[in-house]
């Protein structure tokens, strides 16, 4: 796909049915996702892009949050529409963002979005350090725990999985994109107009203030949406849990609305 800057988009698809496009989140591409299709293929022509700067993806020079947008927007305007969109962290406020932009969405699933305002770059400044110093993966972790505030024994688990190395290299882009989301300020009443249906999800062990607080102001802003906390989860449920997130996902995005209780 190619976006409105002219930039290359790369996705990976399966299935079919009605389109459902996944972005990912900060770090890692797309591949991330790929032990959700054999969930989610039989009811779903399901994609999963890489975000610019990502995967197999181009990138461009100049880099903003809108730009990330527009490359959701020009995913779904390219699918057979309307599309349904489920947007992970980082990539959850991509996806909330091209809702301004496309009329294509007909519902969102958005997974602990990075909505909330904070400061964060004195940890931005930190992990450049790292990343000159070449210690990458120190970067990675110093992100999770400081940032994401993963546990201790999910950063461990998180290590022992195959894409542990996919998220090390992606790292460089987690500073632009820290940066982005400390200019971003959350302006609640712009979502008031946002009527498609939304699917909120949060992890009941998610420590991080900040990721609870965005759940909370998109609760209070958003007129046509719904929580499920994942029980016992973080903020990687597709992974350690990736049947009963499926389920979760698909039983919101497949459900009428006469059975919507």
């Amino acid at each position: 796909m190619i976006s409105k800057d002219g930039t290359s988009i790369a996705m990976e698809c399966a299935g079919t049915g009605p389109s459902l496009l996944i972005v990912h989140g900060g770090i890692g591409d797309h591949t991330r996702w790929k032990p959700l299709f054999p969930f989610l293929a039989p009811h779903f022509a399901v994609c999963a892009m890489d975000r610019r700067g990502h995967g197999a993806s181009g990138d461009s020079a100049d880099y903003s949050l809108r730009k990330e947008a527009e490359d959701v927007a020009a995913v779904i305007d390219s699918r057979p529409s309307p599309a349904f969109v489920l947007g992970h962290s980082y990539g959850g406020v991509c996806a909330l963002e091209a809702a301004f932009i496309t009329k294509n969405i007909s519902k969102l699933i958005l997974y602990e979005p990075a909505v909330v305002e904070r400061n964060r770059n004195a940890v931005a400044l930190k992990m450049e350090n790292l990343i000159r110093a070449k210690k990458r993966e120190q970067a990675l972790i110093v992100f999770l725990q400081e940032i994401v505030l993963i546990s201790p024994e999910e950063v461990t688990a998180m290590k022992s999985r195959p894409n542990w190395t996919e998220l090390v290299s992606s790292v460089d882009s987690q500073i632009r994109q820290l940066r982005a989301l400390d200019a971003y300020h959350f302006e609640p009443t712009r979502f008031g107009s946002l009527p498609i249906p939304t699917l909120l999800l949060t992890g009941g062990k998610t420590a991080s203030p900040y990721l609870k607080r965005g759940i909370e102001g998109l609760m209070s802003a958003l007129p046509n949406r719904r929580l499920i906390v994942l029980e016992g989860q973080e903020h990687n449920a597709m992974e350690t849990s990736p049947e009963k997130f499926a389920d979760t996902v698909s039983n919101f995005l497949l459900e009428t609305d006469s059975n919507h209780h």
